[in-house]
């Protein structure tokens, strides 16, 4: 259960476009997915290492500012998402799938964050990694560490760890096989 994807929720795809290639060096690819819609995949080094969209009218009727969306590669979204509600954890679009690149769902966890699961097909997530201009990191800013480790732990079967033996600093790591959840993929 690693990383695997990272998209980004915009009101303005082509500007995104341009400021991600001013500042990481991506290339834009745009596939339409609907009328009068297209799915952005930024790439580099010709390989996909992001993808962009435009926020639908129902997030931003509900005041949905543009984010990043974070994906956790899984066996199966369905499973993960019925599991992910018996752990207090919410679904906010049920599994389905993505043409034939895999099959998704959106996810809260008992603390508010949001995150998608991805079962890949065809499509496995990022192709590069570990390169300026890819995801290296992810943070979770919760009110309750406890309860949000737990869930992940039990979840994804992460460990999570506190940084260091000081009691004034109180940063956690995810661990996932000893190392950080992050696919790691040949280049």
């Amino acid at each position: 259960m690693n990383f695997c994807w990272v998209e980004l929720a915009t009101t303005d795809q082509a500007a995104a476009s341009d400021f991600y290639a001013k500042i990481f060096g991506w290339s834009s690819k745009n596939m339409p997915i609907g009328p009068d819609e297209v799915y952005t995949m930024f790439q580099l080094e010709g390989r996909d290492a992001a993808a962009g969209c435009k926020l639908r009218p129902d997030q931003l009727s509900r005041g949905v500012p543009p984010h990043w969306n974070l994906y956790v590669a899984v066996e199966s979204a369905d499973a993960t998402a019925a599991r992910a509600e018996q752990l207090g954890g919410k679904v906010f679009a049920a599994p389905f799938d993505v043409f034939e690149a895999g099959r998704m769902a959106v996810l809260q966890d008992p603390t508010g964050a949001v995150f998608s699961l991805w079962q890949p097909n065809k499509n496995r997530g990022t192709g590069i990694t570990a390169s300026h201009g890819t995801l290296c990191w992810a943070d979770l800013s919760t009110p309750d560490q406890a309860r949000a480790g737990q869930f992940y732990s039990d979840l994804f079967g992460w460990q999570i760890m506190k940084e260091d033996e000081d009691p004034a600093h109180n940063y956690w790591h995810i661990k996932n096989e000893s190392r950080p959840p992050f696919e790691r993929y040949e280049k």
